[in-house]
């Protein structure tokens, strides 16, 4: 008699051939793979290298992988893809250029049967960076969250942690995918899937959306992931149009908050509403390096000062910069908030140059 399939792992692919082997290899080497209760979904997003093929080999090597090959549509449709084709009760998402630590695969299926009526799974991870392993660890010890205020404080944390809570501040941030386990029942049922719209920030806006679905949430202290991190990857190369792909996500999160009017006491708006401003002043803090002041943006220093300046005077910035309550804020960007309401750009680009040098200095 055939098992049934717990966990189905989703491996969105585009062009990542020096680093899939590792991927997949770190999946093949767990022996729970060949029981029958594991399915590997990879989904090839139209890769203009090798990694179609190290993808296909995979496949062809083992019974329980599969290949879908589709035009390239962005990670948040290949994710969408596996979604539809996954048969597990549980999904889990493995972005193609990290890696499993060596019992993940056992910790995740002894965990979900454990926890089976939990709608999310939370775990640790590692952060690897070419000079060093860092701990990703979300809180200090493990938890069972079935209350609303608490699971609406986690949902607040995917825009903006730390952030004034109930709970224990988290150490890292809480949007990836790729640190949880999804009941599939439970993604089914909420017709929750990534905004392919979206351009960026599509995993945390997924997972604004599973939070504030979930009715039970588990923290487990294992980790199981190896979350590689490269300072010149696609999440920290220049992008001319940032703020633009910002915008639309401001505009998503700004809907959300009207479907929820109903649902939510004024004060859970207003939590929500100001961790929104957070991840805003955050977001535009992080543009400094992306987008305004990079070094591949080759307008003079006065064109990009004036387009800051631009950029405070337009929805939804200005009222984040107005109405967000420093105290909410991480120090450095109570800093920027400040400059930002004084509408300082000059001052942004000091600061911005400070911390590239903080950055520098302290190798990466």
């Amino acid at each position: 008699m055939r098992k049934k399939i717990l966990i189905t792992i989703i491996i969105p692919i585009y062009n990542v051939e020096a680093y899939l082997s590792k991927c997949l290899q770190s999946i093949e080497e767990d022996e729970i793979c060949v029981s029958g209760q594991v399915e590997v979904i990879m989904i090839d997003d139209g890769s203009t290298d090798e990694s179609a093929q190290i993808a296909e080999s995979f496949a062809v090597k083992h019974h329980f992988a599969t290949l879908v090959r589709q035009a390239n549509g962005g990670v948040a449709s290949a994710r969408n893809v596996g979604i539809r084709q996954a048969h597990g009760e549980w999904l889990y998402f493995v972005d193609s250029d990290d890696w499993l630590t060596e019992d993940a695969l056992s910790v995740l299926m002894h965990k979900c049967q454990q926890y089976s009526n939990a709608d999310i799974l939370l775990f640790d991870a590692w952060q690897d960076t070419p000079q060093e392993r860092k701990n990703w660890e979300h809180f200090s010890k493990e938890y069972v969250w079935k209350e609303d205020g608490a699971i609406k404080s986690l949902q607040r944390g995917m825009l903006y942690f730390p952030f004034p809570s109930e709970l224990e501040k988290s150490e890292v941030p809480l949007a990836a995918p790729w640190d949880k386990l999804y009941r599939r029942d439970f993604i089914m049922r909420n017709h929750l899937q990534f905004r392919e719209n979206l351009h960026v920030l599509d995993d945390m806006v997924f997972n604004i959306e599973a939070f504030g679905a979930a009715g039970e949430i588990v923290y487990l202290k294992e980790k199981i992931y190896h979350y590689r991190y490269v300072e010149d990857s696609i999440t920290n190369s220049y992008k001319k149009d940032r703020v633009d792909r910002d915008r639309e996500v401001w505009s998503y999160v700004e809907r959300y908050v009207k479907t929820k009017e109903i649902e939510w006491t004024p004060a859970e708006k207003e939590q929500f509403i100001q961790a929104f401003y957070c991840r805003i002043v955050k977001s535009f803090s992080i543009c400094c390096r992306l987008q305004f002041f990079n070094m591949a943006n080759k307008q003079r220093l006065l064109e990009k000062i004036r387009y800051v300046k631009g950029v405070w005077r337009k929805a939804p910035y200005r009222e984040a910069f107005e109405k967000v309550r420093l105290h909410n804020l991480e120090w450095r960007l109570k800093v920027v908030a400040v400059f930002g309401r004084m509408h300082w750009g000059s001052g942004i680009y000091l600061l911005h140059l400070a911390e590239n040098g903080i950055r520098r200095h302290m190798g990466g």
